[in-house]
């Protein structure tokens, strides 16, 4: 694909990486509305390597659904789609009927590089649309809004639970909302300190997250490492 060095302009080709019949059709609608050209993809293959080698040289931009497997033997999710389009400096946008029950897990794991998720239905404005592709756009040519602008800060593990897909550690960010706790896939943690999660609650880590975020939702964590002890007599 051709990574652009410009906004998307009007006509621009544009995969739509949708796995039913019906949402891709629609998706398409909604790309033609915001004035650039749908290019649906109608085979999703098993590998993301398959799959950008499948839209490579068609499109300039990925418009993307969540939950990808569904009657196929997909293993990804849409989220590592756009993340890695994202990181390979091609503009890519996350729209999903799971926006809310998925946030917090499967699609909280690539956050940092998704720029803005848009809600099937909610969000499906054109207006919205090239909005988040001009988002992302300016992220793939290094330009940070402050909501989406990382900092390094300390991470408190409050408690662990067990969810739907695995794990979930119970996060306080003091410098975002000290009373807010905020649910992070245990192995985001657990891979970057190569610790058990239950041996982490408690402590306090240190994160890339993006503090000025207005939501939970949009928070994002990547890095963790051990943070400062607690001094004697606290």
């Amino acid at each position: 694909m051709k990574v652009l060095d410009r906004p998307l302009q009007p006509g621009d080709p544009v995969a739509i990486i949708e796995d039913e019949a019906v949402n891709r059709r629609a998706t398409g609608w909604i790309v033609e509305e915001a004035d650039f050209t749908p290019v649906p993809v109608s085979r999703i293959p098993a590998s993301l390597d398959e799959l950008f080698a499948e839209i490579e040289d068609k499109a300039v931009a990925v418009l993307c659904d969540h939950r990808l497997g569904r009657g196929g033997n997909v293993s990804y999710y849409g989220a590592e789609v756009v993340a890695r389009s994202n990181r390979r400096k091609i503009p890519a946008v996350l729209l999903t009927s799971y926006a809310n029950s998925d946030e917090n897990s499967s699609i909280r794991r690539w956050r940092s590089d998704i720029p803005m998720l848009l809600s099937r239905g909610a969000d499906t404005a054109p207006e919205r649309l090239a909005e988040a592709f001009a988002l992302a756009g300016e992220e793939c040519r290094g330009i940070y809004s402050e909501a989406r602008r990382p900092y390094r800060v300390i991470v408190r593990i409050q408690s662990c639970r067990y969810g739907p897909e695995g794990v979930v550690a119970e996060c306080v960010v003091t410098a975002w909302q000290p009373r807010t706790t905020v649910d992070v896939p245990a192995s985001m943690i657990t891979e970057c300190l190569n610790m058990p999660i239950e041996r982490l609650v408690g402590k306090r880590l240190s994160a890339d997250v993006n503090i000025y975020s207005p939501t939970a939702g949009e928070l994002y964590f990547s890095d963790f490492k051990m943070g400062p002890g607690v001094p004697s007599g606290w």
